[in-house]
């Protein structure tokens, strides 16, 4: 993808869908599997794994996993205090690995300022944007050839402003590569959901100076 294009636009793909206001089943399970992510709980990140190498089989994610596909996980949102702290868009990238979903995995990102968790910032205008994450985030030399395709993986994608910023980060150091952004979980909020599995192909865009995410 080249740079230019990178600064408003980034192709996306999401497994799952997850309803944080919804009261049925189908939401609060939802709501259930984002947490047992974010906790890295091992049994549920391969069965993410297992997930996605089903959806692959049946043609899904072609843009965005394969053995040309180098696989980027998302930095937390600041910088890692110990090694060993839980770091779920790295395990969801092994998982996919495990499967040879992918050429391999690169942690090219690093975040080397902390920004504002999204979860925690009630209001949308005050959570951290693109440029916000692009500027707290280095892209770490570390590759001897730049690879065909990059898919930059996160656990939860909500308006997708983490996603776009990893995305100019990473174009602005391999401006001839397609990046493209895969998340599990996709959120849709006050709404109920009806089942959690639910793939889909969309894009993140900026829209009057704010990230949209379609669908």
């Amino acid at each position: 993808m080249p740079s230019r294009r990178s600064l408003s636009e980034v192709r996306f793909a999401a497994l799952l869908v997850y309803g944080p206001d919804g009261t049925q089943e189908a939401s609060r399970r939802s709501a259930r599997a984002v947490a047992d992510i974010k906790n890295c709980l091992p049994d549920y990140i391969e069965r993410i794994g297992e997930r996605f190498d089903e959806a692959f089989r049946d043609g899904r994610f072609g843009d965005f996993l394969g053995d040309d596909v180098v696989l980027v996980p998302v930095p937390r949102s600041a910088p890692f205090k110990s090694k060993d702290a839980a770091w779920p868009a790295r395990r969801i990238c092994d998982a996919l690995a495990v499967r040879r979903l992918c050429a391999g995995v690169e942690s090219l990102l690093e975040r080397h300022t902390a920004v504002r968790k999204s979860a925690l910032v009630r209001k949308g205008a005050e959570r951290p944007g693109p440029s916000d994450h692009e500027n707290t985030i280095r892209c770490v030399d570390i590759l001897a050839q730049a690879p065909r395709r990059i898919t930059i993986v996160d656990d939860v994608v909500t308006r997708g402003a983490t996603l776009l910023g990893c995305a100019r980060v990473v174009a602005a150091r391999f401006p001839d590569c397609e990046v493209r952004g895969l998340a599990v979980v996709r959120t849709m909020s006050k709404q109920e959901i009806m089942t959690m599995l639910d793939p889909i192909e969309g894009h993140i865009r900026i829209v009057h100076g704010t990230p949209r995410r379609e669908p």
